[in-house]
């Protein structure tokens, strides 16, 4: 649970963001650029990380698999 002190605390962070990211200049390269440059970071990963996947909300369900992966059946 949040408390009001916590929202405050969030919302500066936000607007001190928000200055920041003012002050940066325009990016003046277009946006399919932008993304084969992260496809290509993305391919020189091992083929191990490009599969797990991060969701935090899988995790359990991921856990829970590799569990009755070890069970046998009719055990």
């Amino acid at each position: 649970m949040s408390t009001p002190d916590d929202w405050e605390l969030r919302r500066q962070q936000w607007a001190a963001f928000n200055r920041w990211e003012a002050q940066q200049p325009p990016i003046d390269r277009a946006p399919a650029d932008i993304l084969a440059d992260l496809g290509t970071i993305w391919s020189w990963l091992p083929s191990e990380v490009r599969e797990q996947d991060p969701d935090p909300q899988k995790i359990g369900i991921q856990k829970m698999r590799a569990a009755l992966a070890l069970i046998k059946p009719g055990s």
